[in-house]
């Protein structure tokens, strides 16, 4: 029989692994239903549904949940930048689990960039969601040097389309690249 901390870690295996790969693991739905095993589990569930509630109150959340909120902001359905909301989400919690340890000084504003520059000069980031296919749009996520995240949104054609941080008004915590606004 697996005892509760087997339970715990297998939850938080599923978890990271959901956010990278969501389409792979069944979407938002199994993202949201894992963030709150894991806050029962670790009984959390109060500070849970208070992060929840703030998703709604910035626009990062509608009744379409998070993925409405994405599509309101780009004007398209894009799994990875949901993710990568409940990815930041799960960091905070201490529930994310990043890859590698790097830390970005700044962010790339509104300058066009490939995916290739960006690893080329942040390195391999901590955390990829989304394939490695380039026919299809990915997030990376590098932790700036307060710890929080950093993520790189990155078009079908691997070029970034936005970078995003922060906890402020969902809209506005997106600042596009050329290439972005021309989409």
């Amino acid at each position: 029989m697996p005892s509760f901390d087997d339970l715990r870690r297998y939850l938080l295996g599923q978890l990271n692994a959901a956010v990278r790969r969501p389409g792979m693991y069944g979407g938002e739905a199994v993202i949201l239903t894992l963030l709150d095993a894991l806050a029962f589990a670790d009984d959390r569930t109060d500070r849970w549904q208070t992060e929840l509630e703030s998703l709604v109150k910035r626009g990062a959340a509608n009744a379409a949940m998070v993925s409405g909120a994405v599509h309101e902001a780009l004007g398209h359905r894009s799994e990875d930048v949901m993710a990568s909301v409940y990815a930041d989400l799960a960091h905070r919690q201490g529930w994310l689990s990043l890859d590698a340890d790097s830390r970005i000084p700044g962010v790339l504003g509104e300058r066009d960039c490939l995916l290739d520059d960006v690893i080329a000069e942040y390195g391999e980031p901590p955390l990829w969601l989304g394939g490695t296919n380039p026919k299809y749009s990915k997030t990376l996520g590098y932790p700036d040097r307060s710890g929080a995240l950093v993520f790189f949104h990155f078009m079908p054609e691997m070029r970034l389309m936005a970078t995003r941080r922060g906890d402020g008004g969902f809209r506005d915590s997106f600042v596009f690249t050329p290439a972005g606004l021309s989409r």
